[in-house]
């Protein structure tokens, strides 16, 4: 069968090098493309198995960033030490350590944006899992809502479509979720969560 792209959206944060391109192909599938600091994804998804009303996510990583003032304070420390006690010419044996805290304060500070999502998430129908995550209005507003829209819409459009019961669709959605881990798309507890809710809709 050939591939008609729908519809692609490309999106970029440069603060801690995240890339992310989504490309709605053929009415009801979805690719998924990213490269980030912790490497690359790359998986397929059927619209169809996902809840058309996505969540928005945002979080702050607190601890990140109490790291980020800490070392910072540090690095003023030791600096000012330097400066206040020039006479004694501390200079080179104090330089190492205003080193080694500026370069742990820029480390925080791209773990505290690497950790602070501020995301839109489309998660599977029945089992939660949380499947694409969508950068919060990137590259644009606009831009960002039409593609959105579109997702509602395609996944809505694919869930009309199916032609079989709720039971199949509890199957096939834990089977495509262990697939995803499989690819490494998703973590292995993201399918043990997605199991126990899955399972406890059959009883």
């Amino acid at each position: 069968m050939s591939k008609i792209v729908n519809s692609i959206l490309h999106q970029q944060n440069k603060a801690i090098g995240d890339e992310r391109t989504f490309e709605i192909y053929n009415d009801k599938y979805l690719k998924v493309s990213g490269r980030n600091l912790l490497g690359e994804t790359k998986y397929h998804l059927n619209l169809s198995m996902m809840e058309p009303w996505p969540v928005r996510h945002r979080m702050v990583a607190w601890r990140w960033l109490l790291g980020v003032v800490y070392f910072a304070i540090g690095s003023v420390a030791f600096i000012a030490y330097s400066v206040h006690h020039a006479e004694l010419n501390l200079i080179g044996r104090v330089m190492p350590f205003i080193v080694l805290f500026v370069l742990l304060t820029l480390a925080c500070l791209v773990m505290f944006l690497f950790r602070s999502p501020n995301v839109l998430e489309f998660r599977s129908r029945y089992g939660g899992v949380p499947l694409i995550n969508l950068l919060y209005n990137k590259p644009e507003r606009d831009e960002f809502k039409a593609f959105v829209d579109e997702v509602k819409a395609r996944i809505l459009g694919a869930s009309q479509q199916l032609k079989i019961d709720k039971k199949q669709m509890l199957a096939i959605e834990l089977k495509e979720i262990r697939r995803l881990v499989d690819e490494g798309a998703l973590q292995e507890q993201d399918y043990s969560r997605a199991k126990a809710r899955i399972m406890s809709m059959h009883v």
